[in-house]
Formats: structure tokens, sequence, C-alpha cells
């Protein structure tokens, strides 16, 4: 477990009371205990990824140097990642940021300890709500401008909105003024989408491959508990499924000029991974190996080698294998293995492997990986534009290099105009 190192944090100023989300970037935040702000802790904390964490700032003054705590040890101090409470200029020489008064570390520690631990598909959902609600309502991403003081500011504001072309965000603020119901959008509405992706962790069995696993996946929330009882399968046997990622996905962006998305079915949490690293050095002692019946001739298989014995016993068989001589992929045959399968476990989440799969030549070939799931998609009804909605709001759509394709529908292999 490495050093945790924080790159930068948002916002960077608060008030001495404390109380402001403050979101950090970095490396090696999993397992954080602690945030110091300068001698005091944060007063609540949530690791949103190894990357990604939410800290509370205590009550303070002037600019103090924030520390991550992990069971790794402590993060560098850096004078360029400094939080400054009011009063004091930040290092950037940036303003303050305006915290509204009611959102109290209480509140906001008890928001952060749901968002932490609450793991179900509905209640990701309402993560989600909650964490675009502090987003675009809270301290996340603080306000740079105090509330109007008079009605001339308040005024120039509304103004503003007019000359940006931001009717909608007008009519909140004017329904606001008038304390009448205006057409703020409700809670449901500013995450409507049905199905999430799940950040779970990822099987890092022992061996050179480790280093370069991810720590965590995406999983897509409908399939998640297959998922997990397929994993949990797999470890009784003492197998293990260690997978490439993707740990983090966000939609391409689109505009002028952007390429369509070579695999749609990535961004719909339909393709799964394996680690490529974790197989073809050594079959015997791999997590992984591409193996086949001994003197069969049969294309090669995926199956994850049984490295430590499990409570449930799994029967040595005699299989030829590939493994990677020279920067070639050659047969070594006649091997003594204990491995399980992993087609027909998989098929239980419905992922599958290209069919046949794809035989390695080389060592740098990863197209055995490729697991997809099409399970729902219906030839000639189901449409691009549906599969996405069910993950992403429609204005992240509209924004991303789907956009031109949404109308494109699934023809068995592919969505297509």
């Amino acid at each position: 477990m490495a050093i945790p190192v924080i790159v930068s944090l948002a916002p960077i100023s608060g008030p001495a009371a404390g109380g402001t989300i403050v979101t950090l970037t970095g490396t090696g935040f999993t397992g954080a205990l602690a945030v110091g702000f300068g001698p005091t802790n944060a007063s609540a904390l949530s690791v949103i990824s190894d990357t990604t964490m939410v800290a509370v700032s205590p009550a303070g003054n002037g600019p103090v140097n924030v520390t991550v705590i992990t069971p790794a040890g402590i993060s560098a101090v850096n004078a360029a990642i400094q939080f400054s409470y009011s009063g004091a200029a930040s290092s950037s020489g940036a303003p303050s940021y305006y915290v509204d008064p009611a959102l109290t570390s209480q509140i906001v520690g008890t928001l952060l300890n749901f968002v932490q631990s609450s793991t179900t598909p509905q209640a990701v959902a309402a993560q989600n709500v909650l964490m675009q609600r502090l987003a675009l309502e809270g301290d996340v991403v603080g306000s740079r401008l105090p509330p109007p003081k008079n009605i001339t500011e308040m005024g120039g504001y509304i103004n503003l909105l007019g000359t940006l072309g931001e009717a909608a965000m007008r009519e909140e603020t004017l329904a606001g003024v008038l304390g009448v119901a205006g057409p703020t959008p409700s809670l449901a509405a500013l995450s409507a989408q049905p199905l999430s992706l799940v950040s779970v962790a990822n099987d890092r069995p022992a061996g050179s491959a480790q280093a370069t696993l991810p720590l965590a996946i995406l999983v897509r929330s409908d399939f998640l508990t297959a998922f997990q009882n397929v994993v949990t399968a797999l470890h009784a046997q003492g197998a293990t499924l260690p997978c490439a990622g993707p740990s983090a996905l966000a939609l391409p962006a689109g505009g002028p000029g952007a390429a369509l998305p070579a695999d749609p079915l990535m961004y719909l949490g339909r393709v799964l991974n394996l680690a490529g690293s974790a197989a073809l050095v050594d079959p015997t002692t791999d997590p992984l190996a591409l193996v086949r019946t001994a003197g069969s001739g049969n294309p090669f298989a995926v199956a994850s080698n049984v490295l430590s014995a499990g409570t449930v016993a799994v029967a040595s068989g005699t299989y030829d294998a590939l493994q990677v001589s020279g920067g070639a992929v050659v047969t070594a045959p006649g091997l003594t293995l204990t491995c399980v399968l992993l087609a027909p476990v998989l098929a239980n989440v419905g992922f599958y492997p290209a069919s046949p799969l794809p035989q390695p030549a080389l060592s740098t070939d990863s197209t055995w990986t490729r697991l997809t799931n099409v399970t729902g998609l219906v030839s000639g009804t189901t449409v691009l534009g549906d599969e996405l909605a069910l993950l992403y709001p429609p204005d992240a759509i509209a924004a991303s290099a789907f956009a031109p394709i949404v109308g494109y529908t699934w023809n068995g292999t592919a969505f297509a105009a």
C-alpha cells in the first residue's frame, strides 16, 4: 500500500467556524483514517475512491497544511496544498468561498456517513442524488459570490442570468425570491437513472501482476448481486477473478470533430475486462491461464487457477496451456493444473467471452480478456439512447459523443443506424 498523495483541494478556503466540505483528489486514499487540517482532524470524511475523498473542515484560522492519514502513512506536507480559513488569503490569491451557515458539520457528517456506508442499488441511486445536491446547492463546489445584500444586487444577478440565456435558472431564482413553487426539479429528477455503475473491490492475488491491477472495478448495479455471488463461489474454490477495469468511466465528450466511441457496450456497463497481465507468464502459478484438455486440439479457454485450497474441492486435470516465450505465445503441453473454467461461471452474471475465444499470438494480445453482457438487448428493438438513459442524465448524453447516434438500434451484435 502506497503513501497517500494529495494533488488538489476544492474549495481551498472556508469560514473559521469550519463545516466546509472539501473534495481531495490524489492517490492512495483507500482506507483513510483521518484528514488533518493543520493540527486538527476533519470532523467527518468519506472515501469515494482511491483517488477521491471528501472531508469536512474543522474550526481553525489562517492557512493550514492538509494531510491524509492511512494505514500506509501520512501524506507529505506540501505548501501548495493548503486550506485557508476566512480572513486569510489563499496561496493562489483566490477569494474566500461563501458557505451556507445552515450547513453544519453535524448535518454534513450524517450525510457523508450515509454516502459511505450504503451499498444497495437503491441506496446508490440516493447517493447520486445527494452528491449532486451537495455539488449544486451545498459546499462541495463553493460559491465565489455571497448572497445578494439588497434588491439592486439581486436584480443584477437576475439580469445576468437573462443575458447568459439561463432561462430555467432565472425562473427558479424568481420563484425563490417570490416564495412560490417554481420549476425547480424534484430530488428524483436530479437523478432519474434507475441504474448506476458501482465500484467494487477487485481481486488482486499475489504475484507479478498484482502491482498493475486496479484496486476497484465498476459493475452495473443490476449485475452486482450476481457478480458478487460468482466471486464468492470462486473464492470458495480457492480461485480468483482479477480484472483490469474499468475503475472509472465517463461519457466521451462530444462536439465538432468528436469521434464515435468504438465500444458503446463499455459505457453501458456491459463490458468486463479480465487482467491480461495475470496470465501467460507461468500457467502453473498465474492467477489466470488459457487452457484446453491435453491433446484435444480444441480452442483454448480462460480458467482461474486454484492457487490455495478452498472450502470446495476442485479436481486436477491434464491440460495444454498457453505461455509466452521470447515474446511469442507458445503451447505448453501436458500440464497438471487445478483450475476452474470461467466461461460457465461468468455466464451466471451474463458475461461471455467471444466465441470462439481469440487465441493470442503475442504477449501484447488482449482481445481474449474482453467479456460482454448483452442480456436484455433485443435485436431491432433496443435503442442506444434508452440504454444510455438507464445510467446517465439527459444533459450528459446530449453533450457526449453518443449524441448523434442515440437513435441507433441493437442489431444482435452492435448498435447501428
